[in-house]
C-alpha cells in the first residue's frame, strides 16, 4: 500500500501537493491505479503524495513497515474508520465492541451514536481498572477492544500488555488511543494490534493540522488492510495534504519535544500538588498517582497533559477565565501555548451527569496542557490566581 516515490526532485523539505487529480499515460495505467491505488495517484480522495510521506514517516516512528498507516481527516474520523471497517460483514467479526469508558468525550459520544443509531453493540466496561471486568465483556466476542491510555482528562493508565492478552485470548483486536504520549509509549510493542492518534494534538504540536491516524501491526494488516483501504477511500476520510505537510515539518523534534512536555508538566503537577487550594492532581509520573508504577514501566514520560481539582465549580471557572499565561481553548499538545479548559462543560459535555461521575470528571476539574516554554511564568500566575479563589 502506497510504496511510491514522493518527490522526483529530492527536495530536503517534504513537498506539498495540493492537486486533487492526476493524469495517466494510458487507459491501461488508469485502470491499474483505480484497481490498486498503491500503484500511483488518481484522485485526491484515493491518495496524495504529501499524505503518503506523512504515513511513511509515522510508520517508521511506530516501528512498522510502510503501508501500515491510514491518515485521516481528524481523530474522530479515525474512530469512524475503525467502526466502518472492523464491524464490516466481510471480516466476519461480531458487530460488538468493548470499550473503556475513560476516553475522550468526542469518542465517547461517537460510540453512543454507533450504539443508538446504527445497531452496533457498544459495551462500556463497568470497572476498567479490574482486568476481570475486561475479560467478562470480551469473552462474549468483539470486533475490537478500544481503550485510551493515558486518558483524557484524568490521566489514568491501563495495562496495555495485560488487556491485549485478554483480547487475543478471545480473538479480538486491541486498539489503543495513544494521542497524549506519542513516542513515549509504544502500544504495538506491548501487544496492541493497532494504535490510534488525533494527529492534531502532540504529533502536530503547532495547532496547524487537523488529522487522525491508525497504525496497524502485521497481524492487523493481514486481516483488515483490504477492507480498511476500501472504507478509507469510499468514505473520503483521507487527511488534508496541508495537515500532513505541517505535521511533517515538525517531525524531527518529536522525541525531544515530548520529553520536554513531560518535564514541564511534571514540574507544574508537583507545584499544584503542594498548593493548599488544590484538592487533587492527576499526572501519571507523580509518585502519588495510583498507577505510578505501571506508568513508569509502560511509558518513558508522562506527556504534556495534566488535570487538577479545585474546591468548587466556581473556583474552577474563575481560574480558567483568569489565567493570562494559558489560553482557554479546547485543545492540547501545542508547543507554543499553554492551554486550559473545563472538561465537564466543553470536551466532555455530551456525557450525562451520571456518566461524568462514573469517569471522575467533576465540575471542579480543570485540564491543563503545557507548552514547551519556561514554566516559571505559568507557575507564578497559577499561584497568584489560586490565592484569590
Amino acid at each position: 500500500m502506497k510504496n511510491r516515490p514522493v518527490d522526483p526532485f529530492r527536495s530536503i523539505v517534504p513537498p506539498l501537493y495540493l492537486g486533487i487529480s492526476y493524469g495517466f499515460n494510458s487507459v491501461k495505467e488508469g485502470a491499474q491505479i483505480f484497481e490498486n491505488p498503491a500503484l500511483g495517484y488518481a484522485y485526491g480522495r484515493m491518495g496524495n503524495p504529501t499524505v503518503t510521506a506523512f504515513e511513511k514517516w509515522l510508520a517508521k516512528a511506530e516501528g512498522v513497515k510502510e503501508g501500515s498507516v491510514w491518515a485521516t481527516s481528524s481523530g474522530l474520523s479515525a474512530v469512524s474508520l475503525l467502526f466502518w471497517g472492523l464491524t464490516a460483514r466481510s471480516l466476519g467479526r461480531p458487530k460488538r465492541v468493548v470499550v473503556s469508558p475513560y476516553i475522550y468525550g468526542g469518542s465517547f459520544h461517537q460510540l453512543q451514536l454507533w450504539r443508538n443509531d446504527h445497531d452496533c453493540e457498544v459495551v462500556f466496561v463497568n470497572n476498567p481498572f479490574n482486568l476481570s471486568s475486561w475479560e467478562e465483556e470480551i469473552k462474549s466476542g468483539a470486533a475490537f477492544v478500544f481503550l485510551e491510555t493515558p486518558t483524557n482528562p484524568t490521566l489514568d493508565i491501563f495495562d496495555i500488555k495485560a488487556i491485549a492478552q485478554i483480547a487475543h485470548k478471545y480473538g479480538a483486536f486491541l486498539v489503543v488511543d495513544n494521542t497524549v504520549t506519542p513516542v513515549l509509549q509504544k502500544p504495538l510493542e506491548l501487544g496492541a494490534d493497532a494504535v490510534l492518534y488525533s494527529v492534531t494534538k502532540a504529533l502536530n504540536r503547532q495547532s496547524t493540522g487537523l488529522g487522525g491516524a491508525i497504525i496497524g501491526s502485521p497481524r492487523f494488516m493481514e486481516e483488515t488492510e483490504k477492507v480498511l483501504n476500501d472504507y478509507h477511500i469510499s468514505t473520503g476520510a483521507i487527511m488534508h495534504p496541508l495537515s500532513a505537510y505541517f505535521t511533517l515539518l515538525n517531525r524531527t523534534t518529536l522525541q525531544r519535544d515530548m520529553e520536554l512536555f513531560s518535564e514541564n508538566a511534571l514540574r507544574v503537577a508537583k507545584f499544584l500538588e503542594r498548593h493548599p487550594r488544590v484538592r487533587k492532581v492527576y499526572y501519571p509520573f507523580l509518585p502519588s498517582h495510583t498507577d505510578y508504577a505501571l506508568a513508569r514501566w509502560q511509558m518513558t514520560g508522562g506527556g504534556g497533559l495534566l488535570s487538577f481539582e479545585l474546591e468548587s465549580f466556581e473556583a474552577a471557572s474563575r481560574l480558567v477565565e483568569s489565567l493570562q499565561t494559558a489560553r482557554l481553548a479546547p485543545h492540547l499538545g501545542d508547543e507554543n501555548e499553554n492551554l486550559v479548559i473545563h472538561p465537564a462543560s466543553t470536551t466532555h459535555s455530551k456525557l450525562s451527569l451520571e456518566e461524568l461521575q462514573k469517569v471522575r470528571i467533576s465540575p471542579e476539574l480543570v485540564r491543563l496542557s503545557v507548552s514547551l516554554g519556561d514554566m516559571n511564568e505559568l507557575i507564578s500566575e497559577l499561584d497568584q490566581v489560586l490565592k484569590t479563589l
